[in-house]
């Protein structure tokens, strides 16, 4: 089989892609988007390996409080369907207690947490004497983490994760690097369907002896770039101009070949030589 035309006619020299400020400034939104996803999973981690630190800590050298005091704070709940009550799940409180005298005595606030219901006597306080101001409630400091506090970081990375990959698929570092060393080939389309309403036209082709098909996706309108059929090839068959990418990937280029930086006589040349 001799070589297509188009593929004498499509240049060799390394080829930019066309980046418009719209593009470039939707590119750096999305990833900003993404990356702040991940601020709710580092919040949630953060906290939880601050708590499980200070609870190990005082589990080796923390003292008990000379005195606790009233608490005054608030409660998060679990509401049930069936009856309609609430159930306390954790709670926040405003803590008042005094320091031993080996600690220079005194009377301290601090913010604790306390896991589970609410209650209505003030607990003992245990403290860190190199810095009274770490301080937690007994039973916060005997439990052990929950599933949630150990999971629930890990469950809130899927998001910004899928997000990240979503960024990178939308993104052109393949083609910029099929475009670099421009190995243009030409390939009969498998499939191809036009999804709505997103009118994108989704391409599968296989380049003559690659194992594997691929897939483009053309943005709303855009259609390929047709070549004339090789000879020998099946008469019902459309063939399109794709570039390999060092890595083997094939990217189909649309009609237009918009994303490359091309002049107009090299289009018009490759246009010619399309269906030469």
């Amino acid at each position: 089989m001799s070589a297509s035309p188009v593929l004498v006619a499509f240049p060799r020299r390394p080829i930019a892609l066309v980046t418009t400020p719209a593009r470039r400034r939707g590119r750096i939104i999305g990833l900003i988007f993404c990356l702040l996803l991940f601020g709710p999973s580092l919040y949630w981690g953060l906290k939880s390996w601050n708590s499980a630190a200070l609870r190990a800590d005082l589990r080796d050298h923390g003292v008990m409080a000379a005195r606790t005091g009233d608490m005054d704070g608030s409660c998060s709940s679990r509401r049930s369907r069936l009856s309609g009550t609430e159930t306390p799940i954790s709670c926040d409180y405003t803590l008042t207690y005094w320091l031993r005298p080996e600690e220079g005595g005194g009377e301290r606030q601090a913010q604790v947490h306390l896991d589970g219901g609410r209650v209505y006597l003030t607990p003992s306080a245990y403290y860190d004497p190199a810095d009274p101001s770490r301080v937690m409630l007994k039973p916060e400091m005997d439990r052990d983490m929950t599933w949630s506090e150990l999971l629930g970081p890990i469950f809130l990375l899927l998001l910004p994760l899928a997000c990240l990959l979503w960024w990178r698929g939308t993104g052109r570092g393949g083609l910029a690097r099929a475009a670099a060393n421009p190995n243009p080939v030409v390939a009969p389309i498998e499939q191809a369907v036009r999804q709505m309403p997103a009118n994108r036209l989704t391409l599968r082709f296989r380049p003559p002896g690659d194992d594997k098909a691929w897939v483009t996706v053309l943005g709303p309108d855009e259609e390929p770039l047709l070549v004339r059929p090789p000879a020998g090839a099946a008469q019902d068959e459309q063939w399109l101009l794709a570039l390999r990418s060092p890595k083997g990937r094939a990217y189909a280029l649309d009609a237009n070949m918009k994303d490359l930086d091309l002049t107009d006589e090299e289009r018009a040349a490759i246009r010619t030589a399309a269906w030469a």
